[in-house]
């Protein structure tokens, strides 16, 4: 999840004007909107941890057979330093694409990699929970024989803040040989190693929550997707309206909802997007309304 930034009491957050002496950035300084925080009616837990308010530590879950281990800061360097819903069901998903091929059998790139290395790199990394269980996943099955060690090359990226909490996780999950962390702003111009060659596949999770940030998610992915990438997105709406009669939170639920449409009526000019709906345990997460995309470029580079 990336932007990473730090939450303040709903009573300083009304305002997100900045000084004429900030720099010129349009993350600069930004104070975590509002309706980000979690309302009472939409808490969803994760590994049976609630993910909005759990202290910093390390979670061991199991995620469709694969164990992840998880350290996490509580919040401290942000909302990436936590654990979210979004990234529970992109990682379950490609774990259960790995294990049973109807998930994915359309996606010709898990094929290619009984044959070479793929190259993989996961946007807003946070944590960096879904190239770990992606990396764990896969080592599992080599070593059970049920894949050949061609090499999955994944890259954990976030903002600098992140960068070691993912390198504690790589670590902590022995996973060095398989996942690097490095940092990557969104919206900056991309080092060449990121799209020369393209990657394979594009991760993001929970990367669509924070309005000012949506340009610069679509112009990284823009400068990175290639015509054959494949890039995987799950997607938390957490906008509800407030079953409680507020009229402000009404109001914000009904704007930033609004904003998340456009930045999806945005992208649909360069990807063609699809629903992915024919997972068994989609419609659990689809009904705490957190979703997952299948978006492929489809103006030519």
């Amino acid at each position: 999840m990336s932007p990473s930034l730090i939450a303040k009491p709903p009573s300083t957050i009304l305002s997100t004007t900045t000084s004429d002496s900030e720099p010129d950035d349009p993350l600069h300084s930004l104070l975590l909107a509002a309706d980000l925080i979690p309302l009472a009616q939409d808490v969803t837990k994760f590994a049976g941890v609630d993910y909005a308010t759990s202290q910093a530590g390390v979670l061991e879950v199991t995620l469709n057979g694969t164990i992840v281990k998880i350290k996490h800061d509580g919040g401290a360097a942000g909302c990436g330093g936590k654990v979210w819903p979004a990234g529970e069901l992109l990682s379950r998903y490609l774990i259960g694409a790995r294990e049973n091929e109807k998930y994915i059998a359309n996606e010709a790139v898990w094929k290619e990699s009984a044959k070479r290395k793929i190259r993989i790199i996961e946007l807003g990394s946070g944590t960096g929970l879904v190239g770990l269980a992606l990396g764990n996943a896969y080592n599992l099955a080599v070593r059970g024989n049920a894949v050949e060690d061609t090499g999955l090359d994944i890259i954990v990226t976030d903002q600098a803040n992140m960068l070691s909490l993912m390198a504690d996780n790589i670590e902590l999950n022995d996973l060095q040989g398989t996942v690097s962390a490095e940092v990557l702003d969104w919206g900056t111009d991309l080092p060449d190693h990121f799209a020369t060659p393209f990657p394979d596949v594009i991760l993001a999770a929970d990367c669509v929550y924070f309005e000012p940030s949506f340009p610069l998610l679509e112009k990284t992915l823009l400068a990175m997707a290639g015509d054959n990438t494949l890039v995987l997105m799950s997607y938390k709406r957490r906008r509800k309206v407030s079953r409680c009669g507020c009229r402000h939170l009404h109001t914000m639920a009904n704007r930033t909802r609004q904003a998340d449409k456009r930045f999806f009526q945005s992208i649909k000019k360069n990807f063609r997007i699809e629903e992915i709906k024919d997972y068994e345990e989609y419609k659990d997460f689809s009904r705490d309304t957190v979703f997952l995309y299948r978006l492929v470029r489809k103006t030519p580079r």
